[in-house]
């Protein structure tokens, strides 16, 4: 974790300008020819499997993935279907550590910052620029993030992608096997590695972040018990309290009506089941 922090200080924090954002529709068999610019392009695709030469590799991308190409190198899409995309440029140092792919997560989180920079760069709002830079900012950071991750092992990288799957997740039902399945390794690594490296399996850790936020809704809400459960994932108040009484010693009802010191919360340990 040492060495990571280090990589991080390391990171240029140049500032961003957006140059030009706009949203791209090509009908079949039109592609984009051999070109380049002078700022970094990003390419959110929208529709169609694109085909992505980049300098001296090619980049294949789907629907929700990001083409990242730096200044001055020659690229171009190549598409045997109707193809769509956001297209952002944005002015950074060359050398600036972005990936060239990037898989957007489930919330498309890259795809929505793409549509908010096209809006306001179109915009005429007196703060456009403020927005402009936030958002150009957020995205930066994201990708930074990425080059982080490069330096972590195969099996951090397989827990933290869990994690995230699990933190995105955690209010719906969630079967081990298939979590497993969707990340694409076995069941018995997955939780081994998880294991290893976090000392609880993944259905433990998932337990842990339902009762945290049950616990936060019964302190800072009015709503109800099975509301809270429902909210949390779970298939009944007494489901729900049953958790949060294994994880702290109380029931649900104890945090709602003692007045609990903001300075000292819970500590929750969740068992698997």
């Amino acid at each position: 974790m040492h060495d990571i922090t280090q990589l991080m200080h390391k990171i240029s924090l140049a500032p961003s300008r957006v140059v030009a954002a706009g949203k791209v529709e090509k009908p079949q068999g039109r592609e984009v020819r051999p070109h380049h610019h002078m700022t970094w392009e990003l390419v959110y695709i929208l529709q169609g499997d694109i085909q992505c030469p980049i300098g001296d590799r090619v980049y294949e991308a789907r629907p929700g993935e990001l083409l990242l190409t730096p200044p001055r190198t020659v690229h171009f899409e190549i598409c045997p279907t109707a193809w769509a995309c956001y297209y952002v440029l944005i002015d950074m140092p060359p050398e600036h550590p972005w990936p060239r792919v990037y898989r957007d997560d489930s919330n498309r989180t890259f795809g929505s910052l793409c549509n908010v920079l096209i809006r306001e760069l179109g915009g005429r709002e007196p703060d456009r620029d403020e927005m402009l830079s936030l958002v150009s900012g957020h995205l930066d950071v994201l990708l930074r993030r990425t080059h982080v991750q490069r330096h972590l092992s195969p099996a951090e990288r397989l827990v933290r992608e869990v994690e995230r799957y699990l933190e995105e997740r955690f209010t719906q039902r969630i079967v081990f096997k298939d979590l497993a399945n969707e990340i694409g390794v076995s069941p018995s690594y997955l939780s081994a590695q998880f294991m290893r490296l976090r000392g609880r399996t993944p259905m433990a850790y998932l337990q842990e972040l339902r009762v945290q936020h049950a616990l936060t809704l019964t302190r800072n809400s009015n709503a109800g018990l099975e509301a809270i459960a429902t909210i949390c994932g779970y298939d009944s108040a007494s489901h729900l309290s049953r958790h949060v009484k294994r994880a702290t010693g109380k029931s649900p009802g104890a945090f709602r009506s003692e007045e609990v010191n903001p300075q000292a919360e819970a500590k929750v340990t969740c068992s698997q089941n």
